[in-house]
């Protein structure tokens, strides 16, 4: 198979800036569609990409955000959020040296 043929043959995967501009949404409506399940990202490495079937899917069918759905989104993120600020504050343990 020559490279051509695999790059051709290879799924398209698209950066959040390419995802927004193609879909004409705002950051916080594609944050909300990943939070809700709605828009499934792939990851590499710390790359946060998104398959052109999703895309595509998506600007065919539409998808809704019920008030619900973006309420649970923020509860879930405010959790993560204040885990993350108790370990920064938590006191580190320090061995005794007596």
């Amino acid at each position: 198979m020559r490279p051509l043929e695999c790059e051709a043959t290879a799924p398209r995967l698209f950066t959040r800036a390419q995802a927004l501009a193609l879909l004409k949404i705002g950051e916080t409506t594609l944050w909300l569609l990943q939070r809700t399940g709605k828009l499934k990202p792939i990851r590499i490495g710390s790359r946060v990409l998104f398959p052109a079937t999703e895309i595509e899917r998506l600007a065919i069918h539409g998808a809704t955000l019920t008030k619900a759905e973006k309420e649970t989104a923020a509860k879930r993120n405010a959790k993560v959020t204040d885990r993350r600020a108790r370990t920064r504050e938590a006191p580190s343990p320090r061995a005794s040296t007596g």
